[in-house]
Protein backbone atom coordinates (compact mmCIF):
# COMPACT_ATOMS: atom_id res chain seq x y z
CA UNK A 1 0.00 0.00 0.00
CA UNK A 2 1.35 3.85 -1.06
CA UNK A 3 1.21 6.80 1.72
CA UNK A 4 -1.91 8.56 1.05
CA UNK A 5 -4.20 11.14 2.89
CA UNK A 6 -5.90 8.96 6.05
CA UNK A 7 -3.08 5.99 5.56
CA UNK A 8 -0.96 5.16 8.67
CA UNK A 9 2.57 5.59 7.93
CA UNK A 10 5.12 3.91 10.75
CA UNK A 11 8.79 5.49 9.67
CA UNK A 12 11.97 5.83 11.47
CA UNK A 13 13.30 9.14 10.84
CA UNK A 14 16.75 10.70 12.07
CA UNK A 15 16.75 14.22 11.97
CA UNK A 16 19.90 16.66 12.19
CA UNK A 17 20.24 20.26 12.61
CA UNK A 18 22.14 20.66 9.10
CA UNK A 19 23.95 24.39 10.21
CA UNK A 20 24.77 22.97 13.59
CA UNK A 21 25.43 19.49 12.52
CA UNK A 22 23.64 18.34 15.48
CA UNK A 23 21.54 14.99 15.94
CA UNK A 24 18.15 16.12 16.88
CA UNK A 25 16.45 12.59 17.00
CA UNK A 26 18.88 8.93 16.12
CA UNK A 27 15.60 7.46 14.24
CA UNK A 28 15.89 4.38 16.73
CA UNK A 29 12.36 4.86 18.01
CA UNK A 30 9.96 4.02 15.02
CA UNK A 31 7.14 6.96 14.55
CA UNK A 32 3.64 6.78 13.59
CA UNK A 33 1.09 9.42 12.23
CA UNK A 34 -1.98 9.77 9.54
CA UNK A 35 -1.08 11.73 6.82
CA UNK A 36 -3.10 14.89 6.09
CA UNK A 37 -3.64 15.19 9.44
CA UNK A 38 -1.10 17.67 9.96
CA UNK A 39 0.82 15.46 12.74
CA UNK A 40 4.15 16.21 11.49
CA UNK A 41 6.06 18.59 9.65
CA UNK A 42 4.53 19.48 6.10
CA UNK A 43 8.06 18.31 4.33
CA UNK A 44 8.15 15.39 5.77
CA UNK A 45 4.42 14.32 4.70
CA UNK A 46 5.22 15.53 1.58
CA UNK A 47 8.40 13.21 0.67
CA UNK A 48 6.55 10.13 1.97
CA UNK A 49 3.52 10.59 -0.07
CA UNK A 50 2.92 7.87 -2.32
CA UNK A 51 6.08 5.34 -0.79
CA UNK A 52 5.92 2.36 0.08
CA UNK A 53 7.12 0.03 2.77
CA UNK A 54 10.51 -0.18 2.08
CA UNK A 55 11.34 2.90 0.88
CA UNK A 56 14.03 5.20 2.03
CA UNK A 57 15.54 8.29 1.49
CA UNK A 58 17.64 11.41 2.76
CA UNK A 59 16.60 14.97 2.44
CA UNK A 60 17.38 18.63 3.51
CA UNK A 61 13.64 20.36 4.58
CA UNK A 62 14.50 24.02 4.67
CA UNK A 63 12.71 26.23 7.50
CA UNK A 64 9.45 26.91 5.89
CA UNK A 65 8.79 23.33 5.05
CA UNK A 66 9.82 22.17 8.90
CA UNK A 67 8.91 24.08 11.91
CA UNK A 68 8.39 27.53 9.91
CA UNK A 69 10.31 30.86 9.72
CA UNK A 70 12.08 31.94 13.30
CA UNK A 71 9.30 35.18 13.92
CA UNK A 72 10.56 37.51 16.07
CA UNK A 73 7.00 39.08 16.72
CA UNK A 74 6.47 35.62 18.55
CA UNK A 75 9.13 37.17 21.59
CA UNK A 76 7.35 39.59 23.86
CA UNK A 77 7.46 40.82 27.56
CA UNK A 78 4.50 38.81 30.29
CA UNK A 79 4.14 40.89 33.16
CA UNK A 80 4.65 38.94 36.81
CA UNK A 81 0.61 38.89 36.46
CA UNK A 82 -0.29 37.04 33.88
CA UNK A 83 2.44 34.30 34.41
CA UNK A 84 1.56 31.16 36.98
CA UNK A 85 1.62 31.84 40.42
CA UNK A 86 3.98 30.02 42.95
CA UNK A 87 6.18 29.29 40.01
CA UNK A 88 9.79 30.18 40.23
CA UNK A 89 10.21 30.98 36.84
CA UNK A 90 13.96 30.96 35.07
CA UNK A 91 15.32 31.20 32.13
CA UNK A 92 15.34 28.42 29.73
CA UNK A 93 11.96 26.91 31.36
CA UNK A 94 8.90 26.22 29.16
CA UNK A 95 5.69 27.56 30.02
CA UNK A 96 2.38 26.33 28.23
CA UNK A 97 -0.17 28.40 28.73
CA UNK A 98 -3.72 27.46 30.08
CA UNK A 99 -5.94 25.58 28.03
CA UNK A 100 -2.67 24.43 25.36
CA UNK A 101 -2.30 20.86 27.35
CA UNK A 102 1.46 21.32 26.60
CA UNK A 103 0.53 21.87 22.81
CA UNK A 104 2.03 24.94 22.71
CA UNK A 105 5.55 26.17 24.67
CA UNK A 106 6.68 29.42 25.35
CA UNK A 107 10.20 29.48 26.31
CA UNK A 108 11.18 32.36 29.26
CA UNK A 109 14.55 33.79 27.56
CA UNK A 110 14.91 36.65 30.67
CA UNK A 111 13.68 38.17 33.61
CA UNK A 112 12.99 41.65 33.45
CA UNK A 113 11.11 44.31 35.78
CA UNK A 114 7.76 43.35 34.72
CA UNK A 115 8.08 39.59 34.57
CA UNK A 116 9.51 37.90 31.67
CA UNK A 117 10.69 38.10 28.09
CA UNK A 118 8.70 35.19 26.39
CA UNK A 119 9.54 32.75 22.99
CA UNK A 120 6.35 31.89 21.55
CA UNK A 121 8.80 30.41 18.34
CA UNK A 122 9.06 26.14 17.93
CA UNK A 123 12.34 25.68 19.23
CA UNK A 124 13.19 24.30 15.76
CA UNK A 125 11.86 27.31 14.27
CA UNK A 126 14.24 28.93 11.75
CA UNK A 127 16.37 25.71 11.25
CA UNK A 128 17.48 23.45 8.04
CA UNK A 129 16.55 19.98 8.93
CA UNK A 130 18.34 17.04 7.38
CA UNK A 131 16.00 13.59 7.74
CA UNK A 132 17.52 10.31 6.78
CA UNK A 133 13.67 8.55 6.67
CA UNK A 134 12.89 4.44 6.39
CA UNK A 135 8.93 3.66 5.92
CA UNK A 136 8.38 0.63 7.95
CA UNK A 137 4.66 0.54 7.39
CA UNK A 138 1.45 1.74 5.66
CA UNK A 139 -1.88 0.55 6.44
CA UNK A 140 -5.59 2.07 6.39
CA UNK A 141 -5.66 4.41 9.46
CA UNK A 142 -7.51 2.48 12.30
CA UNK A 143 -6.36 -0.91 11.22
CA UNK A 144 -3.51 -3.17 13.25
Amino acid sequence: MRAIRGSKVTLKCRVTDRDQNALLDDGSKPMSFVVGMGQVVAGLEKAIEGKEAGYRNQFTLDAEDAYGLYRPELVFEAVRENLPPGLDIQPGMNLSPSGSDGRFQLKVLSLTEQGAMLDGNHHLAGKRLDFEVEVIDVQMAGTH
